[in-house]
């Protein structure tokens, strides 16, 4: 392309250059091209040096620097991607060598081990047969995922001597099934006695191998006699031999409507799985730093439950989760636990944990009295999803407040103080996010709640009319004359169902608002829609006079263009604007903001976010966005 550096064209010239150099000199042409190849292949960065990597000439503590910095990298990179390569995880114990090896006298090498068998999430279509493959081409393989921290152990004897004497490097442990008994017991043991960070998700599962009776799936098309037929396809993997083999037949009996029966899965971990876990952890728990736990089968929670309870104490542990998917119950019951055999409420840790400072709980409830001696001086509390008969009361929630002076994180989704409430100040508070709550709930929660330090408000509630709750909320604090909605910095808004009015009443008091984040595939893109008008019978002539940035989902790039110059026309331009990478933005779009707004950046939908375009009937093909 024009403007583009011509790199061949150099290093043909200096080539010559050096070539004509070296016969001026009295060299022949084939011995003055030698050592011209052999001078610029001198510091070719693929060929090792003949004296040694100068990389091992660092100190040992930086080295191991810099492999903290990798497997910190790794994980931040992990998080940005989708958990969809689950198939190329490799089996630690089964193919990379264990303490047991480490005597050996010869430096380790990376082998090229076989891939685990598949394992999906749960339902999750296996995208392994693409168009290509049905036009015969063949994709290449990807390399399997290796941990940064196995990676180097298994470069050179140095590497590895520093990588498991790194012991930082091997405390943290997730088991998701791909992760073996051996293999987790070898990580612990290199982590030498240090913190653990120890997190158990079974939320994932794998195809369930049909019985005799029943229809292999998933379908597919083909043509008899003119006539398309539908089939289900049954791909069956010997975990032995690693062979797949195939078997279809039609569809005769579908479900009403023509719908074909869901695949049904096996959890990636099992009930037997998840005990010998615990058995291996349960000894450590005196080391656990962090613990969560993630499952889709109330009765493995209520395993863990049974078997944390059981430990004396847990004396460094800082961050602990417990979060429950079981959708077997009755949805419309929120009243009573079910089932009632497994209600029972359990202790961890025997009251135990003094250090620690993050708590979430989804869908799983404890003896809260008796928690109450260790959850003090906590920072962080999420509470989601309790039916009313396993809430806290309101006694119970206001010790554990006053018991923690620090508290800056409060998560309340269908879930909370239950009883009677009276007034409760919580001066540390800074942000506060209300989920899935009734109107006949949440006003007089916030009517109760004195939050002089509020800084961010997420408001995500039912579909239900929330009109008298947001003119409560523009309306003076609990103890304040100023609304709790003037002091904030960010307001996020998901689902707030209200009238024309209301909208009004609650922009108007965001004066010190600096940033909004919006789903706008709702009615809740009005809120939107005020960023552009001028605020009537106000102080300030416009909604928000203090925005500098927006976060925004279900609005195109060429929506985002006209609030980045209706804003920059009042007086109070954008400097950051980030979108969904669902909605379309046109290249033309995309450079233009970029050149309008100091940041640009596309994110991910949530949850809630994909649940309410589906509900508006969006189209769920991705469009992609393209950009430079």
């Amino acid at each position: 392309m024009p403007g583009e550096l011509d790199f061949n064209g150099m290093l043909e010239e200096e080539l010559r250059e050096r070539v004509s150099a070296n016969i001026a000199l009295g060299m022949d042409p084939v011995a003055a091209m030698q050592k011209v190849q052999a001078d610029m292949l001198a510091n070719n960065p693929w060929v090792p040096p003949k004296n040694g990597c100068p990389v091992n000439d660092l100190p040992p503590e930086l080295l191991a620097h810099i492999f903290m910095l990798g497997c910190t990298m790794q994980e931040e990179e992990g998080e940005n991607e989708d958990d969809d390569d689950d198939d190329d995880v490799l089996d630690l114990a089964e193919h990379w060598e264990t303490d047991d090896d480490e005597e050996a006298d010869e430096d380790v090498e990376m082998g090229s081990p076989e891939k685990k068998s598949t394992t999906l999430p749960v339902n999750e279509p296996d995208e392994s047969d693409s168009e290509d493959e049905h036009d015969g081409l063949e994709e290449e393989d990807e390399e399997p995922f290796v941990p940064f921290q196995v990676l180097v152990s298994h470069v050179c004897r140095h590497w590895r001597s520093i990588a498991l004497n790194t012991h930082t490097l091997w405390t943290k442990l997730h088991f998701d099934g791909h992760v073996t008994i051996d293999a987790a017991e070898t990580w612990i043991k290199r982590a030498n006695g240090l913190p653990l960070d120890i997190t158990i998700d079974s939320t994932h599962g794998h195809p369930k191998e049909p019985g005799p009776n029943q229809p292999p799936l998933p379908h597919a098309t083909y043509v008899v006699n003119g006539e398309e037929q539908t089939s289900m396809v049954q791909v069956i993997l010997d975990q032995i031999s690693g062979t797949l083999t195939t078997a279809a037949a039609p569809v005769n009996d579908q479900e009403e409507g023509g719908a074909l029966p869901e695949e049904e899965y096996d959890p990636c971990i099992s009930f037997d799985d998840l005990t010998e876990i615990l058995d291996l952890i349960i000894p450590y728990a005196s080391d656990w730093r962090l613990f969560e736990v993630s499952v889709n089968d109330y009765k493995q929670m209520y395993a863990v439950l049974e078997r944390i309870s059981a430990c004396s104490a847990a004396p460094v542990l800082e961050e602990f989760g417990l979060y429950s998917y079981d959708e077997s119950g009755d949805p419309e019951e929120t009243d009573h636990f079910s089932p009632p055999e497994l209600a029972k409420a359990f202790l961890p840790f025997n009251g135990v944990a003094p250090k620690l400072k993050k708590l979430a709980l989804w869908a799983v409830h404890l003896d809260w009295e008796a928690s109450l001696s260790f959850v003090r001086n906590i920072s962080e509390l999420e509470l989601a999803y309790h039916v009313r008969d396993v809430r806290p009361s309101f006694a119970t929630f206001q010790a554990i407040v006053q018991n923690s002076p620090q508290l800056e994180f409060l998560s309340l989704c269908f879930s909370g103080p239950g009883g009677d409430l009276e007034k409760l100040e919580i001066p540390s508070l800074r942000n506060l996010v209300l989920c899935y709550l009734e109107s006949d709930y949440v006003k007089p929660l916030m009517q109760s709640l004195v939050l002089p330090e509020l800084q961010e408000l997420t408001l995500d509630l039912a579909e239900e009319d929330y009109t008298e709750f947001v003119a409560q909320l523009a309306g003076p604090a609990p103890q304040s004359t100023r609304s709790l909605l003037a002091g904030l910095s960010l307001l996020k808004i998901s689902c707030l169902d209200c009238n024309d009015k209301a909208v009004d009443l609650l922009m108007a008091q965001l004066d010190s608002l600096k940033r909004m984040d919006l789903n706008c595939a709702g009615e809740e893109e009005r809120f939107f829609h005020r960023l552009f008008k001028a605020q009537p019978n106000a102080k300030s002539p416009l909604y928000c006079p203090k925005l500098e940035g927006v976060r925004v989902a279900g609005k195109e790039g060429s929506d985002l263009k006209k609030l980045v110059i209706a804003r920059k026309a009042m007086g109070v331009p954008l400097k950051q604007v980030l979108i969904c990478r669902r909605d379309y933005v046109s290249p033309r779009d995309d450079k233009w903001l970029r050149e309008n707004v100091e940041t640009l950046e596309y994110f991910e939908a949530s949850e809630s976010e994909d649940e309410l375009v589906d509900i508006e009937g969006a189209d769920d093909d991705d469009e992609g966005m393209d950009q430079d």
